[in-house]
């Protein structure tokens, strides 16, 4: 195939994507449509109940490579954009839309190397995933698509997960998670404070030991993070009453090893110190949850809490994707992302080898006119199928 005629084909393949609008939990239209793609390519593509595409060709005994990107976007204010955000215009070499970067673009580019390894021959399965409501639960969907094919026998050797890296290889991530502190006041009215507990002045000396807590760190991902993002203090509106409740919002970067548990164990224990100084002091700890609704409407609660992951970097899969995308005229770097992606659970929780690997930069996602370079695009196909040759190479 030539350059032009794949340029112009996976560009084809991303207006198109672009132009099915995809908010969390509304993904049926663009399922159908990745579902179509592949069938037409010969794969057993089905959407489950997650509005989760997932499509396998199988092709022999050999490893088996799944390769995931999320079909779900954020919203857009088309007030604010100079291209449509739902039109897939294109202006010098960029291709301009909400999800172009985060991650249209790595679906068409994806889908555009299913259509070429489809025609190849290789021993191995491949597998890919369009997974839904990641932009609120990461990993949460990809989790049910493995519980999925694992009751049809089909385990992944390895995980690509398309996200952008300028096309460089991403082998690892912090986790997150959102943490609330409740602290317990005693309501009075403000001209007789001393009849009160003021919870906000309660809540002042728990700032004050959370942030003085000692940073960790690793080596790679760098440090952890726990920082104060929000303080709601009750009642609303403000008028005359000492404030009988406080929350504190907390924004939690995770790092290996970190589960709810020890999370909310460190959490306790500054709330136990604090106790055992104050008797009047008293606070609950619990972490951030939300509601996912299925295509057949059942809701399903779910604690916020995509863990961190990091593979070596000496690691096979890491190795022979660097040789691999080498071979095809691309200088990948080694490194990590910086936000939180569905490798959260193929790495952090299946404990699945994993890489990152997409076109795009992760500071292009979420923003107003959305871009993403069609040359990357065009690399990003050549890219994803020369990591699966490789990893099927005996």
């Amino acid at each position: 195939m030539s350059p032009d005629v794949k340029l112009r084909e996976v560009t084809m393949l991303a207006q198109s994507l672009l132009r099915i609008p995809s908010v969390t939990g509304h993904e049926a239209q663009v399922a159908d449509f990745v579902r179509g793609y592949l069938q037409a390519l010969g794969f057993e593509a089905w959407v489950n109940d997650y509005y989760t595409v997932i499509a396998v060709l199988q092709r022999g005994d050999g490893p088996v490579v799944l390769m995931d990107s999320h079909i779900d976007t954020v919203e857009a204010d088309a007030a604010g954009w100079r291209h449509p955000p739902f039109a897939g215009e294109i202006e010098a070499g960029r291709l301009y839309g909400r999800g172009a970067s985060d991650m249209k673009g790595a679906l068409a580019a994806m889908l555009h190397a299913a259509t070429t390894l489809a025609t190849s021959s290789f021993a191995g399965v491949l597998v890919i995933t369009g997974t839904s409501w990641e932009e609120r639960f990461e990993g949460y969907t990809l989790g049910k698509a493995l519980d999925e094919l694992a009751t049809r026998g089909i385990q992944p050797d390895y995980v690509i997960i398309g996200e952008a890296s300028e096309l460089n290889i991403k082998r690892g991530q912090r986790g997150r998670t959102r943490v609330f502190v409740d602290i317990q006041g005693k309501a009075a009215h403000s001209a007789h404070p001393e009849k009160g507990i003021n919870a906000v002045y309660q809540a002042v000396p728990l700032i004050q030991r959370l942030r003085a807590l000692p940073p960790r760190t690793d080596d790679f991902l760098g440090p952890g993070i726990i920082e104060l993002i929000g303080l709601h203090s009750s009642p609303q509106p403000v008028d005359s009453i000492v404030p009988y409740a406080a929350r504190l919002s907390y924004d939690l970067r995770l790092l290996p090893g970190e589960s709810p548990s020890s999370v909310w164990a460190r959490f306790h224990a500054e709330i136990a110190a604090l106790a055992a100084q104050d008797p009047d002091f008293r606070a609950n700890v619990e972490l951030a949850q939300d509601t996912l609704v299925t295509a057949s409407g059942r809701q399903e609660t779910i604690v916020a809490f995509p863990p961190a992951w990091k593979l070596p970097a000496d690691h096979p899969l890491v190795q022979k994707a660097q040789a691999a995308l080498l071979s095809i005229g691309l200088r990948p770097q080694i490194t990590k992302y910086d936000f939180c992606t569905n490798g959260s659970y193929s790495a952090g929780v299946a404990r699945i080898p994993t890489i990152g690997f997409g076109p795009g930069t992760e500071a292009s996602a979420h923003v107003t006119d959305e871009s993403i370079s069609l040359e990357e695009l065009a690399q990003a196909s050549a890219g994803y199928a020369a990591i699966c040759r490789e990893l099927w190479r005996r």
